[in-house]
């Protein structure tokens, strides 16, 4: 186990917490209102939350071989589920801008948006102090970085609609690009090599 272990176990707990509070409030408000930059940053916020345990799981391990393939198959079907999200949004973008909806976001969601924005990028800057610790660990940091990104455009689509009725449908589709090309990288990193010294952590090796 490496030294930085405990804390990347805290903030991976801490990640799957803030997933589900900013996924679930997203997917609702959004749909309720309307929004499609909103609920496609809050379904993108759930999808991290099972790497984000999946992780935590293995860091308890030990970081080594224990639950590699348990987060192998995590990562793969995340990237797939990314994927089908990303290609919803786009159609939904897509159906808006030719429509010429125009949901007007409130303050709160707003609101919303920078405190996304600033507790995701806290989170971010937190495991960045863990760079080079742990292959996965980075990939758990660059992971978040996507989520900040995300909760930028949606600010951005927040601001924005007040003035032009495409600014929302045009930030879902940056989302839904963003989107798909994260799970592209996703599916390729699912293919976790072998920790170094066999299985690490408390296991025995067979």
């Amino acid at each position: 186990m490496t030294e930085a272990s405990p804390k990347a176990a805290r903030l991976t707990l801490l990640t799957a917490l803030v997933g589900l509070l900013l996924g679930g409030t997203g997917l609702f408000l959004g749909v309720g209102e309307g929004v499609l930059a909103l609920w496609g940053f809050g379904a993108a916020c759930l999808l991290q939350v099972a790497p984000a345990l999946s992780l935590h799981g293995r860091i308890r391990d030990g970081l080594g071989n224990s639950g590699l393939e348990r987060e192998r198959l995590t990562l793969r079907w995340v990237s797939v589920l990314l994927r089908f999200l990303a290609l919803g949004l786009a159609m939904a973008a897509v159906s808006a801008l030719l429509g010429e909806r125009s949901p007007q976001a409130s303050l709160e969601l707003q609101g919303l948006s920078v405190f996304a924005v600033l507790i995701l990028t806290a989170l971010w800057q937190a495991k960045t102090g863990l760079k080079g610790a742990h292959p996965s660990i980075d990939q758990e940091a660059d992971r978040n970085l996507v989520l900040v990104e995300l909760a930028a455009l949606l600010l951005v689509g927040c601001v924005l609609a007040r003035w032009f009725v495409w600014a929302d449908a045009v930030c879902a589709l940056a989302q839904a690009l963003w989107l798909f090309w994260t799970g592209q990288g996703m599916a390729k990193l699912s293919a976790l090599p072998p920790a170094r010294g066999g299985c690490g952590g408390s296991c025995s090796c067979g």
